[in-house]
């Protein structure tokens, strides 16, 4: 007898221990989506900032992966915080550098006339397999040179 309650006993402790390591491994815990976004994001924003400090003008093109399971990411670009989202998760990063939707004319500007611009653009909005090109210009800004950079999407 005390043989098939101790086969039983060992039995409820092995199912016990598959129900938490299925519980922990189970469900994409190797690669979250979120994890993913988040990778995905802090790439932009360090090609954004090279970009920024490398201090010439230029043009790079950053092409939106997909996830690891082939799904679309949707990328948005909004007051320089860059946002991703893929079903129901999503991601915010905040650059180290500004990161403008607008496009600049030319002229010299102010703090304020740069926060004006920055407040009434749209939001820049691209998806998986589509790119977003980054513009980087010498602009006047309070009577001094800077580098800004520009994000737009490609069509």
């Amino acid at each position: 007898m005390d043989f098939v309650i101790s086969k039983v006993a060992m039995s409820v402790c092995a199912l016990l221990v598959v129900s938490v390591l299925g519980g922990a491994f189970g469900g994409d815990v190797l690669f979250k989506k979120i994890d993913e976004l988040d990778s995905i994001l802090n790439d932009l924003s360090t090609t954004l900032e090279r970009a920024v400090w490398s201090g010439c003008e230029g043009d790079t093109i950053w092409r939106v992966p997909f996830l690891s399971d082939g799904k679309s990411v949707n990328i948005s670009v909004r007051d320089s915080v860059l946002s991703a989202r893929a079903g129901q998760e999503s991601a915010v990063l905040k650059p180290a550098c500004d990161a403008h939707t607008w496009v600049w004319e030319g002229t010299a500007l102010n703090q304020s006339s740069l926060r004006v611009l920055d407040a009434s653009s749209p939001s820049v909005v691209t998806c998986s397999g589509l790119a977003l090109e980054i513009r980087t210009r010498a602009v006047t800004l309070e009577d001094q040179n800077r580098i800004l950079a520009f994000v737009s999407a490609t069509a």
